[in-house]
């Protein structure tokens, strides 16, 4: 458990939000060099209120609700009161209330080595008048970690004229920390290693730290791109990650070499360095997950940071334009919907790009693709990509094991693409299936028949409509759905329901691409899935009981899941899809290219805050 609790406690938290930023700037200007990730919680007190009004704490006090979280409950408490009642005594939201503000843990990483069960770590948390009540959490946390090892020692220190309290495995001076912590003001620090303790006491002191790096500038970024960063975020430094990261793969390959496992000269010897360029990790600069949640919307982000014009993975996940067109030709009442401004033949160009950096192994590839195209009979980049234009539809529909979806291409070059689909025919003709062609509506739609053991799962369809190439995966339903709608477009197309013209209204503009989701209906869907599955999971269980000794099977790690959470759900209670659709409504996606960053915005409303 080395010092997870309070980790736990920000993990926990993170699906809540708060206000006032300056302490956490403040922090952020004390970060210590080498610092991999960072958690911070703007305003605890906050955190909770805005928890208390929010469509997911109103959901868990709904009856229905309540009833089908039974299980979970049935000692008591539920599982995440219990974990923070067996070490502090009190529940998960007694327990944080105790914090009278900020809070944010540095998680500082120097050499590959340091991760260990108990990685270096230290952590601020405003103390306010509450400094009593923190400092009994801590002491209880070590009596709690006394049941782990009774070896644990408690003793005080004085470090930079501060008085520490050191829990550690012995009294010896230099044993190593399993927690210590200390106050500087109004704010108390707890960190598992002297140095750190040592560091932080003197950089509040002096209100100086280490010079800035490259994760302060990363927060600076991620501020600007999310509402000053949220109310809560977790945010990782990939610059330090790759360096740890080249670390961690010299040992392995000096390992190798010393074992005489070095390659031999004979076939390709890729080594994982040459995998990371093509893919250009170097250009992952940072990552972060911030959150907002109050009573009448939920935000959260996530934000990648890069260079400025990346060429490698990065290049791929960002958009062409932010002028999106919303389709009309999409029905409202389908699960979910999407559509992006995504240029393939750009992304088919990144591609070759990156396989260029693999040196003689490219060569290969652009042979094997050359000849590939000779039994096609068209050219990939030119006449397939290069008759589509830069927008992307999708549309995802149905319940359970009948889903089906849609992808959609605008077409650019009707005749170039009729070229490309008759070579593409005449191509899988000659192989392992064919088209088989029906008409709907006027549509013609073609189906691939692979054998007779296909399914409606695995069923490909496509039409080209001479406006849009429709791709069909699953059934049929959600096509036809779509064709019927371009026949006939009376009623409202899936943007122009009260609900997502709300969202909408309030998301930020400017984005290369949007989606909206039935979040009502897919935590229904879900709920569903998993009640079945449970049924099929537990039948197996009790089979699988009956057995003993070798013969005896374990469950796959998707029922063992399913009857773990079993334990917190009863199926036969599940809540009404009227109730689910009250407090979750729809999920909006927008995500944005900026220059030097990809941003994907989420945000919900209840219906009831319509």
């Amino acid at each position: 458990m080395k010092r997870a609790s309070l980790l736990f406690s920000l993990l926990l938290t993170s699906i809540l939000p708060a206000s006032a930023a300056d302490r956490l700037e403040q922090w952020y200007n004390l970060m210590p060099k080498n610092t991999v990730g960072v958690i911070a919680i703007k305003n605890t007190p906050e955190l909770l209120t805005d928890w208390d009004k929010s469509s997911y704490a109103k959901f868990m006090q709904d009856d229905e609700a309540k009833r089908w979280m039974s299980p979970m409950r049935k000692d008591g408490d539920a599982p995440w009161d219990k974990f923070f009642k067996d070490i502090y005594g009190t529940g998960m939201y007694d327990t944080l209330k105790e914090y009278p503000g900020a809070v944010v843990s540095y998680l500082v990483i120097g050499d590959i080595s340091q991760f260990d069960k108990n990685p270096p770590n230290v952590s601020l948390c405003e103390v306010g008048g509450k400094q009593k009540e923190i400092e009994a959490q801590k002491l209880a946390e070590v009596e709690s970690k006394k049941k782990e090892n009774p070896d644990l020692k408690l003793r005080t220190e004085d470090i930079g004229g501060v008085s520490v309290q050191i829990a550690a495995l012995s009294d010896d001076a230099d044993a190593p920390w399993v927690m210590g912590w200390g106050v500087v003001g109004d704010v108390m620090i707890e960190a598992n290693t002297h140095a750190l303790m040592e560091y932080m006491v003197g950089a509040l002191k002096n209100n100086a730290g280490d010079p800035p790096g490259a994760a302060r500038e990363h927060l600076t970024r991620i501020g600007q791109f999310t509402n000053g960063g949220g109310d809560m975020m977790i945010y990782f430094n990939g610059v330090k990650l790759l360096e740890l990261g080249e670390q961690a793969l010299t040992a392995a390959e000096a390992k190798k070499k010393a074992e005489g496992k070095a390659n031999a000269g004979m076939g390709l010897d890729f080594k994982p360095q040459m995998i990371m360029d093509m893919l250009g990790a170097k250009e992952l600069q940072a990552f972060a997950l911030t959150a907002e949640l109050t009573d009448t919307q939920s935000r959260m982000d996530m934000t990648i940071l890069h260079p400025e014009k990346p060429s490698g993975l990065l290049a791929l996940m960002r958009g062409t334009s932010n002028e999106v067109s919303l389709p009309a030709f999409i029905p409202a009442g389908i699960l979910t919907a999407s559509v992006s401004r995504m240029d393939f033949g750009r992304v088919y160009d990144s591609l070759l790009g990156m396989l260029g950096k693999l040196g003689p192994m490219s060569m290969m590839v652009t042979m094997q693709l050359a000849q590939f195209e000779g039994q096609l009979g068209f050219k990939i980049r030119d006449d397939l990509f290069g008759s589509l234009s830069d927008e992307v539809i999708q549309a995802q529909d149905g319940a359970g094991t009948k889903e089906s979806q849609v992808m959609g291409f605008k077409i650019k070059d009707a005749d170039k693409l009729g070229g490309a689909l008759e070579g593409l025919k005449r191509y899988v003709g000659a192989g392992f299936g064919a088209f088989e062609e029906s008409d709907y509506l006027g549509f013609a739609i073609n189906a691939l028949k692979v054998s007779q053991t296909s399914n409606a799962a695995t069923e490909v369809a496509y039409c080209n409509t001479g406006k849009y190439l429709l791709i069909s995966i699953g059934g049929q339903d959600t096509l036809k759905k779509v064709l019927g709608r371009m026949k006939d477009p009376s009623g409202p197309s899936i943007w122009e329901t009260p609900h997502v013209q709300s969202l909408l209204s309030i998301v930020p503009k400017n984005y290369n691409g949007v989606g909206v989701t039935d979040a009502g209906r897919l935590m229904t869907m879900v709920a569903t899935a998993a009640a079945a599955l449970e049924s099929k999971t537990g039948a197996k269980a009790k089979t699988a009981a009956k057995k003993k000794g070798p013969g005896k099977k374990a469950l796959s790690p998707e029922e063992a899941v399913t009857a773990a959470a079993s334990g917190w759900f009863d199926s036969s209670a599940r809540p009404s899809n009227e109730t689910f659709e009250r407090y979750f409504g729809s999920l909006l996606s927008a995500s944005y290219s900026h220059p030097d960053a990809i941003q994907v915005h989420y945000l919900t409303t209840p219906v009831e805050a319509k």
